[in-house]
């Protein structure tokens, strides 16, 4: 009976989990195409989607989702310890650091007091509620959505001061969080405000202390594992499995053994990118899967999103909540500018702008609160799950204008993506596909020419390229750096002084191009033969080249000098024959 529900259920799931994805990617598309970041577009989806307007995407379905929730917060707070790098420790200054531990101090202490004073203005709430609720609600406020900030810097490549104050703030605000509200719970219940069954017992302390240390110790011991394991494998495929077997085994760590699975992945991450020879590497290849995990994470938490709720569920509350954190933020910038006597003007002035996101591990923080049955309990989750619409939604744009206004960011809208590819209409794949599932004929591998040999999906960067779009270009590791105009034709290739060049460059230099870094231009004619192709080949003493349409010189693709080796000897068999 059991696996015909779960059966059932599943064949329930998945045709909704394909449409959901297709959205996914449509949505990016369309953000993309305005101008808005895309957490904002998948938000703003998973809140149509849910409960709250179509109920396409169900309490039923999301609560089934759960465990990729975890997933998805493991692998970014994975990336946010991973971030703390050898080189990034190294470019940290110590009043960056204290800016970031003093900020995340007083938006609890600033949260707490103006939530604090909205409540006793004007509500008749019982004065230990009020205390509860400001302080456990300012310690939730540091808490900056790791997730919804991190891919918005991603989105946009950002670099600088204010990039990096950010990511320092996010792990010591997630830090503060976990282990803050972990604490303040435990006080709770010890004085039976919140009722357990061993209240007043000094076990429950014990047990925080366990929960944080135990954390650590785990994040760490697996992190060397894992990069121990890494010196004996050279697939990166397998390096990527391992990395999410790692982060499920801490979760799963973290369950049995009742210690916090964010601080696991936080700690595991800043163990590989350090202990491990590659570790950078590791970190860099990690974040760039998993597209389509962060799109699905953020519409299930546009989910919770139900407008008709907004204001019935928690009404002033919640206004006073958002209220309370947006000022707290900026009071907390300001005043730590000011007593460090931070000089920077794009920390001083932008650094809560960069903040306000609000998702992600604290729905992870108050999702652990609802299990309590107290009106406080109720309320705080209540309250957090009300103010993400605000935040998300807000948090995406105010990160975008800071990084825009500090100049850590070159434009408003995101670089125009200067890769090109040949483009094939549908005739041309259909041929191409006919080609490939018809039998080969006997006389057909007689026939003396490199077409079937030519590999069609090349990536070539524009001539007018500027020194950024050429790094990411060359960060790709291709085989082949074609550089091509606006109509995919030819101009020849980046070689490897061109590259060392490129390298060398630490700062962006308007005057330098694609074009201008051009080092050879011979190709091979897609009309070429085969024995034509290996005399071109001998010749360069290349090992692999560009093939060009020798009639309006449109980059077809590459051909590796093996591939006509081998073609030759079969052909040469087949004339024995």
């Amino acid at each position: 009976m059991q696996t015909t529900d779960m059966l059932n259920a599943l064949s329930e799931t998945v045709p909704v989990l394909g449409v959901t994805l297709l959205l996914c990617l449509m949505v990016g598309k369309i953000s993309k195409k305005l101008g808005i970041p895309k957490v904002s577009g998948y938000i703003v989806l998973g809140a149509i989607l849910g409960p709250g307007v179509f109920d396409f995407l169900t309490h039923s379905f999301t609560n089934s989702f759960s465990f990729f929730n975890e997933l998805a917060l493991g692998l970014i707070l994975f990336n946010i310890g991973g971030e703390f790098n050898k080189k990034l420790i190294s470019s940290m200054k110590r009043d960056q650091i204290l800016y970031s531990i003093f900020s995340v101090q007083l938006v609890v202490a600033f949260v707490f007091v103006f939530f604090f004073i909205l409540l006793f203005l004007t509500t008749n709430m019982p004065l230990m509620h009020q205390l509860i609720l400001s302080l456990f609600l300012g310690l939730v406020a540091v808490e900056a959505a790791p997730p919804t900030t991190l891919l918005v810097i991603k989105e946009y490549n950002a670099k600088g001061l204010l990039t990096l104050s950010i990511k320092v703030y996010l792990a010591f605000a997630t830090i503060t969080a976990v282990v803050g509200t972990l604490v303040l719970t435990k006080f709770l219940e010890f004085y039976s405000f919140w009722e357990v069954a061993n209240s007043g017992s000094y076990m429950l302390f014990a047990e925080a202390a366990w929960n944080i240390l135990g954390s650590v110790i785990f994040g760490i011991a697996i992190g060397f594992l894992l990069s121990y394991f890494e010196r004996f494998e050279t697939k990166v495929g397998n390096i990527l499995f391992a990395i999410i077997a790692a982060i499920l085994f801490g979760q799963s760590l973290a369950y049995y053994l009742k210690v916090d699975s964010l601080l696991i992945s936080l700690f595991l991450g800043f163990t590989v990118a350090n202990a491990s020879s590659v570790g950078e590497k590791i970190h860099e290849s990690i974040k760039d899967i998993g597209g389509s995990i962060y799109a699905l994470f953020f519409v299930l938490a546009g989910t919770h999103i139900e407008f008709g709720k907004l204001v019935s569920g928690v009404g002033l509350l919640g206004v006073f909540y958002v209220v309370a954190r947006i000022g707290g933020i900026f009071m907390a910038s300001f005043t730590a500018s000011y007593i460090l006597r931070i000089k920077d003007k794009s920390i001083k002035y932008y650094h809560g702008f960069g903040v306000i996101s609000h998702a992600g591990a604290a729905l992870a923080i108050v999702s652990k609160v609802k299990l309590h049955n107290e009106e406080s309990a109720q309320m705080i989750f209540n309250i957090v799950v009300a103010s993400i619409f605000v935040f998300e939604l807000l948090g995406p744009f105010l990160l975008k204008l800071a990084l825009y206004k500090s100049e850590e960011i070159p434009s408003w809208n995101p670089m125009k993506d200067k890769t090109s590819k040949l483009k094939l209409e549908f005739r041309d794949i259909l041929q191409h596909f006919r080609q490939n599932i018809a039998p080969v004929k006997k006389e057909e591998a007689k026939k003396d020419s490199i077409q079937s040999l030519i590999n069609t999906d090349i990536i070539a960067i524009q001539a007018d390229a500027n020194l950024e779009s050429i790094k990411t270009y060359i960060d790709d590791h291709l085989v082949l750096y074609p550089v091509v105009d606006k109509d995919h034709c030819y101009l020849g290739t980046l070689n490897n002084n061109s590259i060392k060049r490129i390298l060398e460059k630490k700062e962006d230099d308007p005057l330098v191009t694609a074009h201008s870094l051009i080092g050879e231009s011979v190709f091979i004619p897609s009309n070429s033969t085969t024995r034509g192709a290996k005399d071109i080949f001998s010749m360069t003493q290349k090992e692999v080249l560009p093939v060009v349409n020798p009639v309006n010189r449109v980059l077809v693709g590459i051909i590796f000098q093996k591939d006509v080796l081998v073609s030759l000897s079969h052909g040469e068999k087949h004339f024995d024959e």
